[in-house]
């Protein structure tokens, strides 16, 4: 046989298995696929107000070094939304120069990439110190700062804003739609207002809640998850509030005023799975179900703690990483402080680090 026709010969053999070699890459490749899309993550930013005001040991670069970590990890870590649970600042309108600072940190999520040409999706809920006079949840007490940097005019033209409760530009009281996973999500923030406080307004509060109702049923299919400043105070006992690594989960938070209100008002709808929160110093969790639909509720406020007996470190940088796994049908939460050398922190006492069912 000529060397011509051996390579006629082996032509078919090479090209068989180089087809057969592809499937292999192809399926493992989409195997690889599948897997990733099992999961994601959420970042929960906790009360930044220390940093915005350079106050009790906090500091910008804490701040700054939160939002860097969540850029430059955003695709290793899959993180498909970033939740702020509200004390952007600390003075209210005040001192506008703790809001320029916020501004400048937070809108660096809005950087496009290749994958996310609107940046990284995020909200952020209204704390009673980003209202003036605090606790006032009127849309005059925020209409200098948080109106000015977070309102709806800046939102509207992000593709996973939804909408916001009234007419003018507040956005006090608004919601976010976002897709991961395969699932589609509602992030539905509720501005401060506590029952029991001064500044309470329960009209208000009846207007708030009947205008959620009609977010969460219009958009019914979709797994809901609130953020308002005030729903969990920590655990009897707890110190997680001033110390780090000694806490568990063995105790059920309780409700705060607004908490207590915020469930008794939508546990009865089947989307809504988890509520997210921090004002009271700690870490906490609680689990509530009514008619078969289980709500998770999470605490994490670092704002209060101490790197030493009497000297505050103004939270530290500490946020929270939540891993949803679909396959596993878990919520895996760590808590972190990123560090400009690499070196991060991590808590990984029982109520920092832990894994609870996704919706059950």
């Amino acid at each position: 046989m000529t060397k011509t026709a051996q390579a006629f010969f082996r032509k078919p053999l090479s090209l068989a298995f180089y087809f057969c070699m592809s499937l292999v890459a192809c399926k493992s490749t989409q195997v690889e696929k599948a897997a990733d899309e099992n999961s994601f993550q959420i970042v929960v930013l906790p009360d930044t107000q220390y940093y915005t005001a350079l106050k009790h040991g906090g500091t910008m670069e804490m701040f700054e070094e939160q939002i860097k970590w969540i850029k430059q990890n955003q695709a290793a870590e899959k993180i498909a939304y970033v939740a702020h649970v509200g004390d952007i600042v600390d003075h209210g309108r005040a001192k506008p120069e703790e809001w320029d600072r916020a501004r400048k940190v937070l809108y660096q999520l809005e950087a496009p990439t290749k994958d996310l040409p609107y940046g990284i999706p995020y909200g952020v809920a209204v704390g009673n110190h980003d209202q003036t006079p605090n606790g006032n949840p009127t849309d005059s007490s925020t209409r200098v700062g948080f109106e000015q940097f977070f309102g709806r005019k800046h939102f509207e033209p992000r593709p996973y804003y939804g909408g916001a409760h009234g007419s003018s530009d507040s956005n006090d009281n608004h919601y976010d739609l976002f897709s991961a996973g395969g699932l589609d999500f509602l992030v539905l923030y509720l501005e401060y207002n506590e029952p029991g406080d001064s500044e309470y307004n329960a009209a208000l509060e009846k207007e708030v809640h009947d205008w959620a109702e009609s977010i969460l049923t219009k958009h019914a299919k979709r797994k809901a998850i609130i953020v308002s400043h005030s729903i969990l105070a920590r655990p009897a006992g707890s110190k997680s509030n001033e110390v780090a690594g000694t806490g568990n989960n063995s105790t059920p938070s309780k409700f705060t005023p607004q908490g207590k209100s915020i469930y008794e008002r939508f546990k009865k709808f089947p989307n809504v799975f988890m509520m997210l929160s921090g004002h009271r110093s700690g870490e906490g969790l609680r689990r509530d179900e009514f008619n078969g639909n289980v709500i998770k509720s999470f605490l994490a406020d670092y704002q209060s703690r101490t790197s030493e007996p009497g000297k505050r470190n103004g939270g530290n940088g500490l946020m929270r990483l939540m891993k949803f796994d679909l396959k596993a049908q878990t919520i895996s939460v760590r808590t972190m402080a990123p560090r400009a050398n690499g070196n991060h922190l991590w808590e990984e006492d029982e109520d920092s680090q832990f894994t609870v069912p996704l919706f059950k």
